[in-house]
């Protein structure tokens, strides 16, 4: 090869594969240039065709990802907003639009194994802060957490707001995961977390994949963003999560404690105990979960299974769901059924439209008119 062509073939090649802005089409006509001054062989156009994709579906990547990084991962801004419709069959029920979720994280690395995250909800009536923590790691087997953050029960409980493939939790997860309807939640929604200590990591590794992980942690029992314990018992929490296949968690929890409530207020016993299995295979993920409760003599359970299959892949999703609890295991006219159908629709990573429809039944001879419509747009950053 002559020097000139040399010289001509480097600069054009370096134009080719720096220059973010480049059209497509363009860097083809060059490579096709190329080809018919016999600079590059066919074998080599192919390879730079295909080395080429690889590096602009590299840039794309990079432009998808959101949020801020300052300091080199010293702080990291990120957020989510949800924006909720709901139309109520129920009379007297008023349909409305709300915010659902108003969330702004703030979270970093302080060295190489310690890091922090501050996690506030700025929707509904109240500023509250979610998240406080923060985590020194001494290797994925092992890593220490102190401070506000979720107890390690139930997979639904733990999945991230932005994650749900539905827009409202399930009945049993709600009532016995520290959340809407818990017992200790008779002022506000305890969000599933407490404050407290914890480890945690994993274990066991092969192929690259760790077939266990393990939490143990100990709480207050009181709920989140409270100034104080309600008594001096402390609760215990844990989870184990096994992976005997690649996208398989099979995962068994349990909490323990004595809860502080009811007029006049007294300790009761609030046990926990529950297992659940996530598979997702291609488009297909399919999850069940079952929780069981005893608060003081009130024994308490319930149960869902749910499927979602993205017909258009991470564009539009069809979700199904069977969600069952019983509030009380001794009467008979007090457990719920609730049958939802929903579609997700993916805009891009970070923004979506999800449609659900709760088709609500009761363990009585008359049925309540309370099917929900409910329709949220969210975004994350």
């Amino acid at each position: 090869m002559k020097l000139h062509y040399v010289i001509i073939t480097v600069l054009l090649l370096g134009t080719l594969f720096t220059a973010n802005t480049a059209n497509a089409q363009q860097n083809d006509d060059l490579i096709n240039i190329l080809l018919k001054k016999h600079v590059i062989n066919q074998q080599e156009a192919d390879s730079l065709r295909a080395d080429q994709a690889v590096k602009e579906q590299a840039r794309k990547d990079k432009e998808n990802v959101h949020g801020i990084t300052i300091g080199s991962k010293a702080l990291q801004l990120s957020g989510l907003a949800q924006v909720r419709y709901q139309g109520f069959q129920q009379t007297g029920v008023s349909d409305a639009f709300d915010l659902h979720r108003i969330r702004l994280d703030v979270r970093g690395d302080v060295t190489n194994k310690w890091s922090y995250d501050i996690y506030t909800e700025f929707g509904g009536t109240d500023v509250k802060l979610m998240d406080a923590w923060t985590s020194y790691k001494f290797g994925d087997y092992l890593k220490f957490t102190a401070g506000q953050f979720k107890i390690p029960f139930s997979l639904e409980s733990l999945t991230t707001d932005a994650q749900l493939e539905f827009i409202d939790r399930s009945q049993a997860v709600e009532a016995l995961a520290g959340r809407s309807k818990d017992v200790i939640s008779s002022a506000s929604n305890q969000q599933g977390r407490d404050i407290g200590v914890q480890v945690n990591g994993s274990f066991a590794k092969s192929d690259d994949t760790y077939l266990f992980d393990y939490t143990f942690g100990v709480f207050n029992g009181a709920g989140y963003d409270v100034t104080t314990d309600n008594n001096d018992h402390k609760d215990f929490g844990g989870r184990l999560a096994i992976h005997p296949i690649k996208n398989l968690v099979i995962g068994a929890d349990f909490y323990n404690g004595l809860a502080n409530y009811g007029t006049p207020a007294k300790n009761y016993t609030r046990n926990r105990a529950g297992f659940d299995a996530r598979y997702v295979i291609g488009a297909l993920s399919l999850q069940a979960e079952y929780d069981k409760g005893t608060d003081g003599i009130i024994k308490r359970d319930g149960w869902y299974a749910q499927a979602a299959y993205f017909v258009l892949p991470k564009k539009l999703q069809l979700a199904a769901k069977y969600d069952t609890y019983d509030p009380n295991k001794v009467l008979t006219t007090d457990r719920t059924w609730i049958y939802t159908g929903g579609v997700n629709y993916f805009f891009n990573d970070w923004t979506k439209i999800t449609v659900d429809y709760l088709d609500r039944r009761e363990e009585m001879a008359v049925q309540i008119k309370n099917n929900i419509l409910e329709v949220q747009l969210q975004l994350t950053f």
